[in-house]
């Protein structure tokens, strides 16, 4: 029903999970036949990531280390997360109220990292909420925390399935930027925004409107007409309303935004013609979306001068941004690893760590660390 012969050489899904992709693939043939023949792909996207029961994010298949799909830095080590309570120790010094609020949880590590840290610095904190739409999740999340922290600790976390009102605290979102549907468009003399149909067995990219919101939106980009033919990209709408419910759910919060992405004028450079959308299988990256959905990821880099347009749209003011290389070692990251006190092996398996995290080639110089803040004018080390 689908096309389950990628171009690109991936593991092929056993019978349980072809069988899953099948009733996904079954719900988005009648979302596009009821739509007229054709849906935006931010439509197919979101289904794939986030339609209930079937979707990658909603079902229940493991998604994060080295038996899911990709690794996150809180699973590359827990030096990523301790370097964070260091951050927030800072800001709970300056007055910050001592409440965590993180946006998507993925398997619980980056809490009980911050959370060891601050208690083996003997540094109060009040609360630490997870906004986890998925249950599924929730429940490995819970499992995980009970694991690895005292109950006192975990009597103190709370998971929310929608936001807050009147937040007060820091608020933590490590690759959520990225995790939002898209929509697709292409220049052809004049710019077009891609659709998604579904003909002789398989889905497939077709012209979809001229005068979108994401045509408007690229054209305000290419205001100058710079970016050559055939050139296609994607456009995030969801930035605006996003933080807009944010500023209606926080009183006085600082913001912290970790995830991969570019500059706007990097993001869409004349070269980069083929825009940044890519697919994570068993830890293969590959650029086919139409390939097994709903059991692999989908995701596009973030543009951050969009998302810093957003926010301040919205009512957040703009600490600044720098990389996560950077906001590591400012927070401490090699004070951390304390590689004088540990033994040959465990050096290197932290220096290997460090490398991961902090190296241009490796997460260093492609993630970025974004900081807001409302109604707050607190220092942010690193940023």
């Amino acid at each position: 029903m689908s096309s389950y012969h990628p171009g690109t050489e991936l593991p092929v899904p056993d019978a349980e999970q072809i069988e899953h992709s099948s009733r996904l693939i079954e719900k988005i043939i009648l979302k596009i036949a009821s739509s007229g023949g054709v849906i935006s792909f931010r439509d197919y996207m979101n289904s794939c990531l986030y339609e209930p029961g079937l979707g990658y994010y909603t079902a229940g298949s493991t998604k994060f280390g080295a038996s899911g799909d990709f690794i996150t830095a809180p699973e590359v080590s827990s030096l990523f997360g301790q370097s964070l309570a260091n951050q927030a120790a800072d800001l709970f010094n300056q007055g910050l109220e001592r409440h965590f609020l993180e946006f998507g949880a993925g398997t619980g590590k980056l809490c009980v990292d911050i959370i060891q840290r601050m208690n083996d610095q003997g540094i109060d904190w009040m609360s630490y909420q997870m906004l986890e739409p998925s249950s599924d999740l929730q429940q490995r999340q819970q499992q995980f925390i009970k694991q690895h922290l005292t109950s006192k600790d975990v009597n103190k976390i709370q998971w929310l399935s929608k936001l807050p009102e009147g937040f007060n605290g820091l608020v933590l979102g490590n690759e959520v930027l990225d995790a939002m549907p898209v929509n697709v468009v292409v220049k052809n003399q004049q710019w077009m925004e891609l659709g998604v149909s579904f003909s002789d067995q398989k889905f497939e990219w077709v012209e979809f409107s001229q005068n979108s919101e994401a045509v408007q939106r690229i054209q305000s980009i290419d205001l100058h007409n710079e970016l050559p033919d055939h050139y296609c990209t994607e456009v995030n709408l969801n930035y605006r309303p996003w933080f807009n419910s944010l500023q209606l759910s926080f009183d006085k919060a600082v913001v912290l935004l970790i995830d991969y992405g570019y500059e706007q004028h990097q993001y869409y450079h004349q070269q980069r013609t083929t825009g940044t959308l890519v697919c994570f299988y068993r830890h293969r990256v590959h650029p086919d979306p139409f390939v097994y959905p709903g059991l692999q990821d989908i995701t596009a880099f973030v543009d951050f001068d969009t998302v810093a347009d957003a926010a301040e749209g919205a009512g957040f003011s703009i600490s600044g941004m720098t990389t996560q290389a950077n906001f590591l070692m400012e927070n401490g990251l090699l004070e951390l690893s304390s590689l004088e006190s540990a033994g040959e092996i465990q050096r290197l398996e932290i220096a290997q760590q460090i490398k991961t995290l902090t190296l241009p080639g490796e997460m260093g110089e492609k993630f970025k660390v974004i900081g807001l803040q409302k109604n707050l004018q607190l220092d942010l080390t690193g940023i």
